[in-house]
């Protein structure tokens, strides 16, 4: 989980430069969708479920892949790798706001100054954002702005999941919220397919394709809702948060990503935040909050 997290940025900042964002979406998902309908059918289970988790479903298939990948995808082309790491190591943050909308946590004092550490943080490298954004061409900060609202879907995503990974399974959970998802994402694909070309596409674009596609959209998935069957999501996104760190690394290495000091103190401000956040001491924690 922690390599998948930490290379998943890098991956796609490489593949969206050679393919189109909007149809890389439906392509690393189509894959994935497959892959978890055969290996669903392999295991002989059944697609029916309870009426009344028919909503559920299909709001869980609209955060997996229409909204993430719009806002992901689009959000990495903009902005930059470590970007996006620093910002999805939010995750366990956004998903501790929806378990207490949801009631299945108490809101802390404990936890709010961490929490408004995290957010100056975040202002950190949206500066830094700004910054860039005006000595170039680019528009980083519309990406980073597009990459929050990643991390809140994934975030929606795998708390909401909680109650039907525990009801049917992670396998199941994942294959019908997939196959619902990819079916509402046809129309966007249909829009975008005219940008669609492989022209560009590189052994760079390949790999990062099969990274995104078999071990994060497939396995990495598959793994992280299985696990969150077991342990508190809260606990497990933030023992998921090194692969930020990670990212920076190799966004730094392989993709010759300036970090500039705004960025670095920024990154260091969310990253501690977020742990001091997730912090118990002598706290007890409540139940899994999926």
């Amino acid at each position: 989980m922690i390599f998948t997290a930490a290379f998943t940025p890098i991956a796609a900042k490489f593949t969206v430069s050679e393919i189109s964002p909007l149809s890389l979406a439906f392509l690393r998902f189509g894959t994935a969708t497959i892959l978890f309908n055969l290996l669903f059918n392999f295991k002989k289970q059944s697609y029916k479920f309870d009426r009344v988790d028919l909503n559920r479903f299909l709001i869980l298939g609209a955060l997996v892949i229409p909204i993430n990948q719009f806002f992901f995808l689009n959000g990495v082309n903009l902005s930059f790798a470590s970007h996006s790491g620093v910002t999805y190591a939010c995750t366990p943050l956004f998903a501790y706001f929806i378990a207490i909308k949801l009631k299945h946590e108490k809101f802390s004092m404990k936890r709010l100054i961490p929490i408004l550490l995290t957010i100056f943080g975040i202002f950190f490298v949206f500066y830094d954002a700004i910054i860039k954004s005006k000595t170039s061409d680019s528009n980083v900060l519309l990406g980073d702005i597009m990459l929050v609202f990643a991390v809140l879907s994934w975030a929606a995503y795998i708390t909401l999941s909680k109650d039907l990974v525990s009801k049917y399974g992670a396998l199941k959970t994942s294959t019908i919220a997939f196959s619902m998802g990819i079916v509402m994402y046809i129309p966007i694909f249909l829009y975008d397919v005219k940008n669609l070309t492989f022209d560009k596409l590189t052994t760079s674009g390949i790999i990062g394709f099969i990274h995104l596609t078999f071990l994060v959209a497939f396995a990495g998935y598959f793994v992280f809702t299985y696990a969150s069957k077991h342990i508190n999501v809260t606990e497990l996104t933030t023992t998921t948060n090194i692969s930020p760190i990670l990212t920076i690394v190799f966004s730094w290495v392989l993709l010759k990503e300036e970090i500039s000091y705004f960025f670095m103190v920024g990154a260091l401000i969310t990253f501690a935040g977020v742990f001091l956040s997730q912090f118990k001491g002598e706290e007890k924690t409540g139940e899994l909050i999926r």
